[in-house]
């Protein structure tokens, strides 16, 4: 392992210098680049200050020839003209003056430079020469001279202001001499300081440029002899590259040859000889075409033309080996074209690597990515690209296809008898007894838990029918034995044709599988076709719609709650009520229960309902602890399938514990059926959190003609009275003989007995007669909102009515 390390880090060294010198050698270019550019620079600022001299002295001269002009004729336009010629030497001062600032002035400096006629592009370099080398020699007096100007333009501009005010005032003709006599002087002197600093600047510039000339020899002479040393070591260590690349392609573990443009193999290394199992003298006998197996050839031929061509230079490819032993292996090839500097002839390189295995892993790896594990059959994602196949045949030639959803009608009660093996064992041979029964032609697949899919291929709606009720019988007259338990399973199938007609593979599916659920819905051990005018289809489809409402009714917080109080009919101050789940649609307005719950039930979203009713419950009396106290239950509707969650007794307990609500506070309620139904999970539920002090009460009771005989079974401390026999006690005797049986073996096995539906005074005094604890209805009170409810005075004074 050190020694692979090393011979890596060796390896790679190379590479490392190669990089480094090239890298040096870009150095090299961009000093170069940026000294010349600095050279430049500095002499297009030295230029710039000459054109600016010549334009300072335009100035001043121009200045005095109409002020001299002014002073003979009085002309305000001669005054004018030399105001603004005098401008320019001005500006050049103002621009001086806000470089030497600190800080600099660079807006003013920028101002005064275009005052003084100077080109805008050269203003930067004017500025940054001043700033570095207004103390160089020879710059120096050239500045010294610039600055001892200023009286004399200062000079100038008193002899303006006068001469204007002897033209405004009528002054003497002695003073008009005088004034030009100092005019005259000013001009001299400025004319003798502007060739001083004329000169200043050209011996300024010459030394500029003798100093820049010694500099750039000096420096080009040190940049050349670095740039041959770095090309002379870049040399070398590309001919070191080139020396080790015989001992690297000899000692690789990666399979390696030279190949000429006729494909014939000129050199390969060990590795490649050990991994097709041939010498070395075999290979060089052969050309590459002999090594790839036949049928493996036109892979990757259009690169292979375009790499010829020269449109590219290089590939990978992976193609199957012919080996010494009459094997094949398979291997990732990747082939190079390179051109030698002495040879213009082109040869090629081809690196080899088996990749067997992998191929080995990435066919399983896609096997399983399509296939059920237990089962082995085709899995839903899979199943549902042929579907979408087989509706684009029936588009194309107008066939048509049976599509069957098939649902087993005891898998749970196996489950939940024999565990979860014996399930699973259950499932394969339910596949297996399918695949037996299908044609060899159709096309069979699980979608997960106990649904399976077929699709009928070229099969009219009749014949499918035919062959779902044939595979219906078989499932029928299948018996399942584990540990000496026999089960009959049966099955529910819907089946829905796959036509031209048909919208989408998800359009598809639902119909299939709402006419599956209407085959439950209708007795189960059927089978159900989807009819265009089916009315309960139509209503699924409308539950398919709700689901989509549903969740963004959650995501939108549309959700609110109801509460309506019971009366407890012996102690008028127990405070009991029963929380109701209300929604507002998009548009703002409230929806009946009735119209999004049972979708909720259908698709497996109520439970997340029924978490939201539990956690806004105790998050809200957590805020109002005086409601809290006073409180005897708060009454909470669960669904049976929120009991299918496995984690659902454990959510209840933490959103207690968080929101410390006393578990007392709250009764669970659960439908007579739905207890029937998933007895096993409920009466878990029931034991864990009776445990914690939560109650429970059997909502709808005597509904399902069976609740007697699981009254023993379920502990649950309340019993409602399903309000079917409860509205109409007054008027009819049946219904009065039933609560009242209903109420005396409630109360002989110790239950809290509730009456729903009480919509009269005189149902609560029969009620109260017969000995009733609770009544609960829009007689006694309307529902009202959950918050109100909380926030009553009367009710959290204890005074309900």
């Amino acid at each position: 392992m050190t020694d692979r390390r090393q011979r890596k880090g060796q390896g790679s060294r190379p590479r490392l210098r190669i990089m480094a010198l090239t890298a040096g050698l870009f150095l090299v270019a961009i000093i170069t680049a940026l000294f010349s550019i600095t050279i430049v620079q500095i002499q297009s600022a030295a230029t710039a200050y000459a054109a600016g001299e010549s334009a300072w002295s335009r100035g001043q001269v121009s200045a005095v020839h109409y002020l001299n002009q002014y002073a003979d004729t009085g002309d305000p336009d001669a005054l004018a003209m030399a105001r603004d010629w005098l401008a320019v030497p001005q500006g050049d001062r103002r621009a001086r003056e806000a470089i030497e600032s600190d800080p600099v002035d660079y807006d003013q400096a920028h101002e005064g430079f275009l005052a003084g006629q100077n080109h805008p592009d050269d203003i930067p370099r004017m500025i940054w020469l001043y700033r570095y080398f207004s103390d160089a020699p020879y710059f120096r007096e050239a500045i010294r001279i610039w600055k001892a100007t200023d009286p004399y333009l200062e000079e100038l501009e008193a002899i303006a202001a006068r001469l204007e005010s002897h033209w405004n005032d009528n002054a003497s003709t002695a003073e008009l001499g005088t004034l030009r006599a100092r005019l005259n002087q000013a001009d001299q002197e400025l004319a003798v300081m502007a060739l001083a600093f004329r000169q200043s600047l050209g011996e300024a510039t010459r030394w500029l440029s003798h100093l820049l000339s010694i500099f750039s020899v000096v420096f080009l002479f040190m940049l050349g002899l670095f740039t041959a040393l770095m090309v002379w070591r870049l040399t070398r260590v590309i001919t070191e590259s080139e020396e080790n690349f015989r001992t690297v392609f000899q000692q690789t573990a990666m399979g390696m040859a030279q190949l000429d443009q006729q494909n014939r193999l000129l050199d390969v290394n060990q590795a490649l000889c050990d991994l097709l199992r041939r010498p070395r003298q075999e290979l060089l006998s052969m050309s590459y075409r002999d090594l790839v197996l036949s049928e493996d050839w036109d892979i990757g031929e259009h690169e292979r033309e375009r790499m010829l061509s020269g449109e590219q230079d290089s590939y990978s490819v992976e193609q199957r080996l012919r080996c010494g032993d009459d094997k094949s292996v398979w291997a990732r090839i990747t082939l190079s074209r390179i051109v030698r500097s002495n040879d213009r002839r082109l040869r090629y390189v081809l690196a080899l690597e088996d990749v067997s295995e992998s191929r080995r892993l990435s066919v399983k790896l896609n096997y399983q990515a399509t296939h059920d594990e237990l089962t082995g059959l085709l899995n839903r994602r899979a199943f549902g690209r042929h579907l979408a196949e087989y509706l684009r045949r029936a588009r194309n030639d107008e066939s048509e296809h049976g599509l069957c959803f098939i649902d087993l009608d005891q898998f749970k009660i196996v489950n939940d008898t024999a565990g979860h093996q014996a399930g699973d064992q259950l499932l394969r041979q339910v596949a297996s007894l399918l695949q037996r029964h299908i044609r060899e032609r159709d096309l069979l697949a699980r979608l997960g838990g106990d649904e399976f899919a077929i699709i009928l291929e070229n099969c009219k709606l009749d014949t499918a029918r035919e062959l779902a009720e044939k595979l219906r019988s078989e499932l029928e007259a299948f018996s399942f034995t584990w540990n000496e338990l026999r089960f009959q399973v049966g099955c529910s199938i819907g089946l829905s044709p796959i036509t031209a007609n048909s919208s989408d593979t998800s359009t598809l599916l639902r119909s299939a599988d709402m006419a599956c659920y209407m085959a439950k819905e209708n007795g189960r051990n059927r089978v159900h076709v989807l009819q265009e005018d089916d009315q309960a289809m139509a209503q699924k489809r409308g539950e398919m719609q709700w689901l989509g409402r549903i969740h963004s009714a959650l995501e939108d917080k549309r959700l609110f709650l109801d509460a309506q109080r019971f009366e407890c009919f012996h102690d008028r101050h127990k405070l009991r009520y029963e929380v109701l789940v209300r929604l507002i649609n998009e548009e703002g307005v409230i929806v009946a229960p009735g119209a999004f719950l049972p979708a909720s039930e259908r698709f497996g979203v109520i439970h997340q309902i029924d978490r939201w009713v539990i956690r806004t419950v105790c998050s809200q009396l957590a805020e109002h602890p005086g409601h809290l106290a006073a409180l005897d239950a708060c009454h909470i509707n669960l669904s049976a399938r929120t009991f299918e969650q496995a984690d659902f007794a454990d959510f209840v307990l933490e959103t207690l514990n968080r929101y410390h609500i006393p578990p007392s506070k709250l009764c669970f309620e659960i439908t007579e059926t739905a207890a029937i139904r998933n007895l096993v999970d409920i009466t878990g539920f029931i034991e864990r959190l009776s445990e914690e002090g939560c109650s429970f009460a059997l909502d709808d009771f005597g509904a399902g003609f069976s609740s007697f005989g699981y009254l023993r079974s379920l502990q649950v401390d309340c019993l409602k009275i399903d309000g079917l026999f409860v509205r109409d006690i007054v008027t009819d005797a049946t219904d009065l003989a039933m609560v009242r049986a209903i109420n005396e073996i409630g109360q002989t096995l110790g239950k809290t007995i509730v009456a729903e539906h009480v919509e009269s005074s005189e149902a609560a005094e029969q009620l109260r007669a017969m000995g009733v604890h609770f009544g609960q209805g829009n007689y006694i009170h309307y529902p009202c909102r959950f918050g109100d409810l909380l926030t009553d005075p009367e009710i959290n004074q204890n005074r309900f009515y």
